[in-house]
């Protein structure tokens, strides 16, 4: 297939790709500024999510402890533990971030 065939194919096939499903898709211009302002956000958009998993390994880590030890004081220490190592984790990143715009502006 030639250069100018799969040009074709790709021109048709963004003519006909569905809109985006969060902002606009009115034109390439706001396109730009939505791909713009997620690549931006992106470090952030995953930060819940990396301390709830934070969260429910160290309480896996403590039901296990029980159940080895045949106690139930470990999975509240370990979700603890797992609740402040997420939250400082999630400021670490943040200030981080802002650091790195507050230098770039």
């Amino acid at each position: 297939m030639d250069d100018k065939r799969k040009k074709e194919i790709q021109e048709y096939a963004e003519r006909k790709a569905a809109p985006p499903l969060f902002g606009g898709g009115k034109s390439n211009e706001d396109g730009a500024e939505y791909r713009k302002a997620m690549q931006e956000n992106a470090p952030y958009l995953t930060l819940g999510v990396q301390m709830a998993l934070t969260i429910a390994a160290f309480a896996g880590l403590g039901w296990w402890l029980d159940k080895q030890n045949g106690t139930s004081l470990w999975i509240g220490i370990c979700s603890g533990f797992g609740a402040v190592a997420g939250l400082g984790y999630f400021l670490f990143v943040v200030l981080r971030m802002e650091k790195k715009k507050e230098s770039k502006s």
